[in-house]
This record gives structure tokens, sequence and C-alpha cells, in this order.
């Protein structure tokens, strides 16, 4: 079993895995903090992509006991764009805990945008249309 990090936060993470029917299942979960890592939008998508960044906080969500059916549906709608890299991530009550979590690939940085992903402005513009919509 894995342990997952998606970067998320703000959002009911149930209502992550219901709308965007990616595993079919739902999991555990726990936010936590991200270190070293910053989110950005990619240019022209709605999704963002994070890189390692120093000093920079991620906020995010662990989901946690992913089988291995469930990891190769997330790999697969990840894509050729992320690659899935151990970190350490911090919860509000101090714990650290490993995970995975998605990055974009170094040579596909140049993608991102200078621009913070913004949740809330995502959901508010993407979360009312269907799921196939969603990220294209």
């Amino acid at each position: 079993m894995y342990s997952i990090h998606l970067f998320q936060l703000d959002l009911n993470p149930l209502l992550i895995i219901s709308a965007f029917p990616i595993t079919a299942r739902e999991f555990h979960f726990k936010s936590v903090i991200l270190s070293g890592y910053a989110r950005f939008a990619v240019q022209g998508k709605s999704f963002p992509g994070i890189i390692p960044v120093t000093d920079a906080i991620t906020e995010g969500i662990i989901y946690f006991d992913v089988d291995e059916p469930s990891l190769k549906r997330l790999d697969a709608f990840e894509g050729d764009l992320y690659q899935r890299i151990p970190i350490r991530a911090e919860t509000k009550e101090k714990e650290i805990l490993n995970a995975e979590t998605y990055v974009i690939k170094p040579k596909f940085r140049g993608y991102l945008s200078s621009k913070e992903w913004n949740v809330k402005e995502f959901a508010k513009k993407y979360l009312d249309t269907k799921t196939d919509q969603v990220y294209t």
C-alpha cells in the first residue's frame, strides 16, 4: 500500500475522488504541508504542477493505503508531464509522514507559468463542468 500526496487543499478531498473518477475509491486522508515545493499553473491549462522551490510551502492532502491498481490509475491520469517522487510532509499536529507526490518533470518545467495556481479559482471555474472538460 502507498501514501500519496495530492495538492488540492481547500476542497473536500472525497469530492475530488468522486468528481474526478480516477480511482473509483475513497481513501482515508490527512491535510499536510509540503515544504520545499511550490505550486504553479500549467500554461494554457486548468491544472497545476509542483516543483522544488527553496523556502516554499504547498498545502495538500495525503491519501493513505492507496492500492496498486489505484496507484496505476493515478499514474496514468497524471501522465508524462509528471513524475512520482518520495516526499516527507507535515501534519498540523507536527507529525512527519512519508508519502509520494507528483512533480513536474525537469524537462517540462518551462510549461509552468510564473503564476501560482489557486485552488479556489479552479473550483469556482471548473467544478461545475463535466469531469472530462476539467483537465483539458
